[in-house]
């Protein structure tokens, strides 16, 4: 609650690691949560999801925000280890009083996982974190159950990654609150666009139901990054 970084880390450990301890501190803690706005971000690898989750981490603090960043890594099936290299790609953060970043493996864990990562949000939020953004790698049916406990969704994809059948297959389309097509400034970025708002078309809309948006960004400039936070604040606001 004072704002400790090292008790906020042991507090992590132990809800991964599902001890007793665990769930004293989550019975206390509970009743300090709520506040927190919960930014999912998910998409193929190589999507540029690290980078975009830094640009608008920049931006939120740049709006006075507090930030924390949950990564989940998902574990090697023949080493069972994890590289848990998300905070390399982060390292203009690193130090920054406002910023907590932590990552998080899979242990090969589906459903199990998003339990962790439910108590490790509970957590990030009673420490009086503004936004936790949730990023997980890859994509499949781990990262749709992992993706189920944020409030906004963003899916990033890129020109050039596959068609969108396969996005369709993966169950993104549907878990979507925003759709975000980075690397707008490659060739193809408004063919994506049109394959997603195609794909969105085929969905049964209803008339009370979020209009999810497509927006192009560019995270490596940080081209179309402000406008996104925004509308993931309207998604909230509708919420």
């Amino acid at each position: 609650r004072a704002g400790s970084q090292v008790s906020l880390a042991r507090g992590l450990t132990l809800v991964e690691s599902r001890s007793d301890a665990a769930m004293e501190l989550l019975a206390e803690m509970w009743k300090d949560s709520g506040r927190a706005h919960v930014v999912g971000i998910t998409g193929p690898a190589g999507s540029g999801k690290s980078t975009l989750v830094l640009r608008m981490t920049q931006e939120y603090l740049a709006r006075g925000m507090r930030v924390a960043i949950l990564a989940v890594d998902p574990s090697s099936a023949y080493s069972g280890g994890a590289i848990l290299g998300d905070r390399i790609r982060m390292t203009e953060l690193a130090g920054h009083d406002d910023v907590y970043i932590r990552s998080m493996a899979s242990r090969g864990a589906t459903g199990g996982l998003s339990r962790a990562v439910l108590d490790g949000i509970v957590l990030l939020d009673a420490a009086g974190f503004d936004v936790v953004i949730l990023e997980t790698v890859g994509v499949g049916q781990a990262e749709v159950d992992v993706i189920s406990v944020a409030h906004s969704v963003l899916v990033v994809s890129v020109p050039g990654l596959g068609d969108d059948i396969q996005a369709i297959k993966a169950g993104l389309i549907e878990i979507a609150d925003i759709h975000v097509v980075n690397k707008a400034d490659r060739p193809g970025a408004d063919m994506t666009v049109k394959q997603l708002r195609e794909s969105l078309r085929l969905a049964h809309n209803l008339a009370s139901k979020w209009d999810v948006p497509i927006l192009k960004v560019t995270a490596a400039t940080g081209d179309g990054v402000a406008e996104l936070l925004d509308r993931t604040a309207e998604h909230r606001t509708w919420l």
